[in-house]
């Protein structure tokens, strides 16, 4: 009887430990980053979604978005109208959050109300906010735009009666990259996930700035796509570009091209409309001559904006073959569970085989927590790299996306002696703490260079860029049903050093101010480098590109022409704004800059967002009707559902979301049944 008393104590011992397991596991990483909220609405008919709002069953304020972009050369001005309805029987304030391109120039917006319109204010934020909530109190219509993140916006519509329809028309412009030979245009449609890792202080980092003005909005209420309207985005692109346009594809949807005058396409979707549950992206190539260097411009009265564009040739020079040291940082957190981390693992495939001999290399894993491959790095050897490829087969993702403890496991440790350190970043950038990331990285990077690979339909490309212009690099990005291995081809071409570096721009004589990027980045194969300044005087001057080529000095002298009026793309103007309002956040982010300096930062942003309609971290566009349509202001707040971005597990969504769940994962019933199991033993045995 003692032996059986003893054991059932250990038994029960054995329970309670496993419980506490259990409910350890079933502990969401995403908790602290919302509030829990019901998770499970109802689906109404006609892709209406009810949830609980303020205690109450309501449904979720409906959308309708319309895009509309032109693209003239490799500039693209769009107008995106977004229409918000009530189909409750009481007045409700609605919110939206959605993406832009993460070098987006918003330059308008107005407020549409039947056959009224009203023109947006640009404030500066904390004033735009104190304007629409005294006219939300007062039962005014108005409408607020926000920026939190360079790619996520916020859109917010006071007093929406029922019934009532509130258009918001926005304007934008931004550069078409061109990458590898073509131009690609992205309008992103869905803010994926984001986790919020908890703020913790690690000595000798940046102090974390995701707080405060610099927090992400709550996650948006997000729904099955059956649940959502299936019609509820139009696209329609024109491209005008000057010269033949020698095709037109899109790898996101099937798009219907019809030929324009003047050479021009135009591109609708085949459906007509579609859900906004993936990146738009359209593909397309000119026929005509391809230059090494060449300027646009556009002018009056003698003044105006140059653009100056420099392309490498289309092949280089064999680059010495010196020792590198690949550092693979793969995300394997929830948000890349399934199709994502397949892709990853097909990329990474193909980067390993591609190592030379002389190489060596290291691979991370990373979620909640941080691992490696190997405790040093490995020779490239055709054994190691086997095991290498053994190892990231096995990988799963799972938890949350705390970054910071990859780029901690890829720089901390000494490189190798004589080699040159390259780090490659595999995620879908689903976090909300992107800035503080950035930050850790322009600290701890050293001489390594780092380059970003995008994997998903709704990639965070915000970060994905500023991770390589902060390490002097590359971004990549790739959906889930493209082509990894040929992706991995171009990127490991990239990965021994630029065609051009410490590029540098001789105006001589030009009367030119204030160029934009203030840093010229490197310039890889398969890049081009825009550099946009003002001017203010017409003319034609020389002036010189210059940089190093494969380590020696190269000079490309060419001509500029500064008209005197130029009808050419008036968005030149808002994208050199935009420029120098992105060189002062460089600046103002630095975790050496002190805070004289950040304050002198913010107030110039402030300054030129103000004196060039631009909507940037501390300015925003209001919009307030004057009549007066819910006396006392009373209604509920409500957020405009999303789709799940398609490819990406419902694991990763949040608490609070409509697709988050508490109910255990498969590992988690293998450890319930096995608890269920001592459990009968023990009630047998006593």
């Amino acid at each position: 009887m003692k032996t059986l008393s003893t054991l059932s104590k250990l038994l029960c011992l054995a329970l309670t430990c496993g419980l506490a397991l259990a409910a350890a596991a079933r502990e969401d990483p995403w908790a602290h980053s919302r509030p829990a909220e019901p998770a499970e609405p109802d689906a109404l008919p006609g892709g209406l979604i009810e949830g609980e709002l303020d205690g109450a069953r309501v449904t979720c304020p409906l959308l309708k978005t319309d895009m509309r972009a032109q693209i003239a050369g490799d500039v693209a001005t769009v107008r995106l109208t977004q229409s918000f309805a009530n189909p409750n029987p009481k007045p409700m304030h609605a919110r939206y959050v959605f993406p832009l391109p993460p070098d987006a120039a918003v330059y308008a917006m107005r407020m549409r109300i039947g056959a009224r319109v009203i023109e947006g204010e640009i404030k500066e934020k904390q004033e735009a906010v104190q304007v629409f909530e005294q006219a939300k109190a007062e039962g005014k219509q108005a409408s607020l735009l926000t920026q939190h993140r360079p790619n996520v916006f916020v859109q917010q519509v006071a007093n929406l009666m029922p019934g009532d329809t509130i258009s918001v028309e926005l304007e934008y412009a931004h550069p078409v990259p061109k990458r590898d030979g073509a131009f690609r245009f992205h309008f992103p449609m869905v803010v994926g996930p984001r986790y919020l890792p908890p703020v913790r202080a690690h000595a000798g980092e940046p102090e974390p700035l995701a707080e405060g003005e610099w927090n992400l909005p709550a996650t948006q209420p997000v729904a099955p796509p059956a649940a959502i309207d299936p019609e509820r985005v139009s696209i329609e692109v024109l491209i005008a570009a000057g010269q033949p346009i020698q095709w037109v594809d899109s790898n996101s949807h099937v798009i219907d091209v019809q030929d324009e005058p003047q050479g021009a396409k135009r591109v609708k979707l085949a459906a007509g409309k579609t859900i906004d549950n993936q990146d738009f992206v359209l593909t397309y190539d000119l026929a005509g001559k391809q230059v090494s260097a060449g300027t646009t411009a556009w002018a009056e009265g003698g003044k105006g904006v140059v653009s100056l564009l420099v392309e490498p040739p289309a092949k280089a020079q064999a680059a010495q073959l010196t020792p590198r040291e690949l550092v693979f940082v793969l995300d394997c957190s929830g948000s890349m569970y399934g199709v994502p981390l397949d892709t990853s693992k097909r990329f990474m495939r193909q980067a390993l085989s591609k190592l030379r001999p002389t190489d060596f290399f290291r691979i991370i894993r990373f979620s909640h927590t941080a691992s490696g491959f190997a405790e040093r790095p490995l020779a490239a050897s055709p054994q190691n790299i086997a095991r290498g490829i053994a190892y990231v087969d096995a990988l799963v993702g799972q938890g949350g996306t705390e970054m910071t403890t990859g780029i901690r496991a890829a720089l901390d440790p000494a490189p190798v002696p004589g080699a040159l350190r390259i780090v490659v970043f595999l995620t879908d950038g689903y976090v909300g703490n992107d800035v503080d990331i950035v930050r850790l990285v322009q600290q701890r990077r050293g001489q390594a260079r780092l380059f970003s690979f995008g994997i998903g339909n709704a990639v965070n490309r915000y970060l994905l860029s500023e991770l390589a212009r902060a390490g002097r690099g590359t971004a990549r990005f790739v959906r889930p049903e493209g082509d990894p291995e040929q992706a991995a081809d171009r990127l490991v071409e990239r990965l021994d050093a630029p065609f051009l570096t410490d590029v540098e721009i001789d105006w001589a004589k030009a009367p030119i101010s204030d160029p934009t990027p203030a840093r010229l980045p490197d310039l890889f194969m398969g890049e081009r480098l825009r550099v946009l300044a003002r001017y203010d005087r017409p003319g034609s001057y020389p002036v010189a590109v210059s940089g190093k080529l494969a380590g020696k000095r190269v000079r490309l002298p060419l001509t500029i022409d500064l008209p005197a009026e130029a009808p050419g793309p008036l968005a030149l103007d808002v994208l050199w704004a935009r420029g120098q309002v992105e060189d002062r956040m460089i600046d103002y982010l630095d975790p050496a800059a002190a805070q004289p300096a950040r304050d002198r930062l913010k107030a110039e942003v402030i300054r030129l967002g103000i004196e060039h309609r631009l909507i940037t971290q501390w300015t925003a566009f209001v919009a307030v009707a004057r009549e007066k349509v819910n006396p006392g202001g009373q209604a509920t707040e409500g957020d405009v559902a999303v789709p799940q971005v398609e490819g990406v597990s419902q694991k990763a969504y949040p608490p609070g979301s409509y697709l988050g769940s508490s109910a255990p994962e498969p590992e988690q019933w293998a450890a319930i049944a096995l608890l269920v199991l001592l459990g009968l033993v023990i009630l047998r045995r006593g």
